[in-house]
């Protein structure tokens, strides 16, 4: 298949759909596919420090000025027109509602192509971005949600959470719960020599003999980083050498680093800012324990990779993570912010229990292997297309079939006569 798929951000942005992005044409190009990414330009300073993929096509976009690094592009393109010509796509696959997305819709009306459509975000825990949450109401969100979704001729979530909510909105498309895969290997401890590791801490100013606390991914509001800096304090008071390691950046990192200078605590709290896709792997090797306190995830990537990466796993609860995280099994899971000193505690001092926890959490993340995950959304594809050509089918025997059916009528009302003998001839032959 020739497959395009369309996303507002790609890499060099670290986040979960970008990542989901670059594991799929991965795979299904793995499987035999020609897969090309669609998606906005970068900053003339980003593209300097890439590396583009030959697959890859950007188009001229400006950044939104209330949604930083987020840009946009013009929903229209008559570049992209040749292009979806010029490679013969099959299929689309968007993974936005908003720029890409439409151009998708463009591509999919002109040249008549199924549209396959992934949900990765719930736009209502994002509200406070567009004028503090006062211009767009959780309401207005869940139908330009429906409303996307219904233009798809199939709809993939990657939790069950997600698609409870589109179900909720009430979405009318096939709905295929499709959790993001990742590659093991570039996360698992094997990959990653210890002195290697020792190297990495050296560069980052850290003692090996520090606990380390990892929070990883995006640094915005919605997930709840001020939750675990807030609990430092008691968690110091329990582990004194502890230290939190936060990687990545966002538009809440400053507020963030304020928050734990206000606290006291800001030698314990290291920003390393943000860090290439390819090398994350090895981030994920600093830490003694992997910690999120997000209610927001629509896919539970990191969980994914701190789980392949082998360390224990300290998560709030969330619907998000009922099938991936067992308590006391896998990790543990907490509501109460105020439980995580004590929980901190037992984790970075019971080194046992902790390495249990590990092994189970990897044994649990091998079903969500990049090779699954590319394996089920072709099949989402296979079944998509299958059902267009069953309908094209239908389309064509009934405008042949109709003709008929209308030369016999007129024949019936126009000459009744002609008709009538027409039958009674047919009568004798049938008794003869």
């Amino acid at each position: 298949m020739n497959i395009a798929i369309f996303t507002d951000t790609y890499f060099p942005d670290i986040n979960g759909v970008a990542s989901s992005v670059y594991t799929l044409s991965t795979e299904l190009r793995k499987r035999g596919h020609n897969v090309y990414v669609f998606t906005v330009s970068e900053p003339r300073s980003a593209r300097k420090k890439m590396e583009e993929e030959s697959s890859v096509y950007r188009f001229p976009s400006i950044p939104i000025i209330f949604l930083k690094p987020k840009r946009a592009a013009s929903p229209f393109s008559i570049r992209l027109m040749r292009l979806i010509k010029k490679f013969k796509i099959d299929i689309i696959h968007t993974q936005t509602e908003f720029f890409m997305g439409y151009m998708a819709k463009g591509a999919s009306t002109s040249y008549r192509l199924p549209i396959v459509h992934t949900f990765h975000t719930m736009y209502e825990d994002y509200l406070h971005y567009i004028a503090n949450g006062k211009l767009i109401t959780p309401a207005m969100a869940r139908r330009y949600s429906r409303t996307f979704c219904q233009f798809a001729s199939a709809v993939i979530a990657p939790t069950e959470k997600t698609a409870d909510f589109l179900r909720r909105c009430e979405v009318s498309r096939p709905i295929y719960v499709i959790p993001t895969g990742i590659n093991l290997e570039p996360f698992s401890r094997d990959s990653h020599p210890k002195e290697a590791c020792l190297v990495l801490k050296k560069k980052l100013n850290l003692d090996p003999s520090w606990p380390i606390i990892l929070c990883l991914g995006r640094i915005a509001q919605e997930k709840s980083l001020d939750m675990a800096i807030s609990a430092m304090p008691g968690i110091l008071k329990r582990v004194p050498e502890a230290r939190m390691l936060v990687v990545g950046t966002g538009p809440d990192k400053e507020n963030l680093e304020d928050l734990s200078r206000s606290l006291g605590i800001a030698d314990h709290v290291i920003f390393t800012g943000a860090v290439p896709y390819l090398e994350i792997g090895s981030y994920y090797q600093l830490g003694d324990v992997f910690l999120c306190c997000s209610t927001t995830e629509t896919q539970g990537l990191t969980y994914y990779e701190a789980m392949a990466a082998g360390i224990p796993i300290v998560a709030r609860k969330d619907e998000c993570i009922r099938k991936i995280l067992r308590e006391r099994v896998d990790g543990r899971l907490f509501e109460d912010p105020a439980s995580l000193p004590d929980i901190m505690y037992d984790i970075l001092t019971d080194r046992e229990t902790s390495q249990m926890y590990a092994r189970n959490a990897f044994d649990a993340v091998i079903p969500y292997s990049a090779a699954t995950f590319g394996e089920r959304v072709e099949d989402v594809y296979m079944n998509v297309i299958a059902q267009r050509r069953v309908r094209h089918a239908q389309r064509v025997e009934s405008i042949v079939t109709v003709p008929r059916a209308l030369r016999h009528l007129r024949l019936v009302t126009a000459h009744p006569t002609r008709h009538k003998k027409r039958e009674q001839k047919n009568a004798r032959a049938n008794r003869s």
